[in-house]
């Protein structure tokens, strides 16, 4: 069966079309370090959607692909537009963020204080978003480059959100884990000895 040229034209200019779209719609990336490092090691491809912000507001968690100064980065994204962030800070040095369930405990063990640490905070603007890379100690983020205005953001990764990630780096409590971890002997005691007693031990 003979294809018209027409249709075979018709066929080809579609393809050509689609192929057009998607590249406009997602862009291929080879990750460079390991900032994003365990989610995303060094020469990683990872396809970014140039879209998604056109209709999507950032939200935590997502990992996003953006320009500073001719350098492109990918990043997580830890707070957005209008977020407040508090953290603790060595003098002018950022330390870590506080998670914002433990803001009133971390003020109340710092404040008055005439330690090097001090809690503070800021806000991101409507229109930016901070960013944190995974591996939060050899990550060049939001804490050294600010707040990233949205105009500057490629745009985000598809990958699995992981609000998560952030967690290890917060601040939290050290007396309330403590105060957990002596809990959980102290139930775990009783449960011993009677295995003990039961073993013959």
């Amino acid at each position: 069966m003979k294809i018209e040229p027409r249709k075979k034209w018709l066929g080809v200019a579609g393809i050509a079309a689609s192929l057009y779209a998607i590249a406009n719609l997602f862009t291929p990336t080879v990750v460079v370090g390991d900032s994003m490092a365990p989610t995303l090691r060094s020469g990683k491809v990872i396809w970014v959607d140039r879209t998604y912000y056109k209709t999507h507001k950032p939200s935590a968690g997502e990992v996003v692909v953006f320009r500073v100064d001719g350098i492109t980065y990918v990043k997580r994204i830890y707070r957005g537009p209008g977020d407040v962030i508090h953290y603790v800070a060595s003098g002018a040095e950022w330390v870590g963020p506080v998670r914002e369930t433990q803001v009133s405990y971390v003020k109340t063990r710092y404040e008055g204080r005439r330690g090097a640490l001090s809690l503070k905070y800021v806000r991101v603007p409507q229109d930016s978003i901070f960013v944190i890379g995974d591996n939060y100690l050899r990550s060049i983020d939001s804490r050294e480059l600010g707040p990233i205005p949205m105009s500057a953001v490629i745009g985000r990764a598809r990958l699995t959100i992981d609000t998560t990630k952030t967690l290890p780096f917060e601040f939290g409590p050290v007396r309330s884990r403590h105060a957990a971890a002596k809990a959980k002997v102290r139930q775990a005691a009783p449960q011993a000895a009677r295995v003990a007693s039961v073993a013959g031990i």
